[in-house]
């Protein structure tokens, strides 16, 4: 059974979340004040942190920045209230897999929670399909074949070298960094037009074909990939 650390501090939010999270078969760790999450996360291996950024002892900012150092592939979503852009960007900067504003739907945050999981289990080596679907989108990684609607796609090496990343990691929230890294290397960190460039061109290729939408941009951060119409 998955375990989570909820970093909260709300009473009615620690309950509702706690009970939700429980009848959806997860087990559930409480943490109302920021420095008591460390050793939680040690005490109890906890596989998932559930962070608010507004706490009594600390902000969340801090928090999330220590736990990263200290847990490097430990998925940690923000939820909370805070909506402003730049907090969230910086969010995303230092620390967080994925931000989930306040109020949310449990659905969605369930969602949230899976995405990440999903995530983590594709980071372990030979766990990867070879062939991934995804709508009208087909993606061959071994025989780096594209196919929309049965019909080939041809793509340029770079090109398709993203698409691998956004198929892999769908539902993910991938920041520009990240991808220009992973694609382009480190030199490449400060040359963001090169992924809005190849962006564009991904989205001519498959999802003018497929009549549906793949590629969502979220505004300062990044890519998100996932199906829809």
């Amino acid at each position: 059974m998955r375990r989570i650390l909820l970093v909260e501090d709300h009473d009615t939010t620690v309950r509702d979340l706690k009970r939700n999270l429980e009848s959806n078969g997860y087990t559930v760790y409480v943490a109302r004040l920021g420095r008591e999450a460390p050793e939680m996360i040690m005490r109890h291996q906890v596989d998932l942190v559930l962070l608010d950024l507004i706490l009594p002892d600390m902000r969340g900012l801090g928090l999330g920045s220590e736990l990263r150092k200290q847990y490097p592939d430990l998925p940690i979503i923000v939820v909370s209230k805070i909506t402003e852009s730049d907090e969230k960007v910086r969010a995303f900067q230092l620390y967080a897999d994925d931000y989930v504003a306040k109020p949310y739907h449990m659905d969605e945050l369930l969602e949230r929670i899976e995405v990440q999981f999903r995530h983590a289990e594709k980071m372990h080596p030979g766990s990867l399909p070879r062939k991934i679907t995804v709508g009208p989108l087909e993606v061959n990684l071994k025989q780096r074949l594209v196919k929309v609607n049965a019909q080939p796609v041809e793509l340029a090496n770079k090109e398709f070298e993203l698409l691998e990343l956004f198929v892999q990691n769908a539902g993910v929230l991938l920041t520009y960094d990240y991808l220009l890294t992973r694609v382009w290397g480190d030199e490449a960190e400060s040359e963001r037009r090169y992924i809005h460039v190849y962006v564009n061109r991904l989205r001519k290729k498959i999802e003018i074909p497929a009549g549906c939408r793949f590629i969502h941009n979220e505004p300062k951060i990044g890519y998100r990939f996932q199906l829809s119409e």
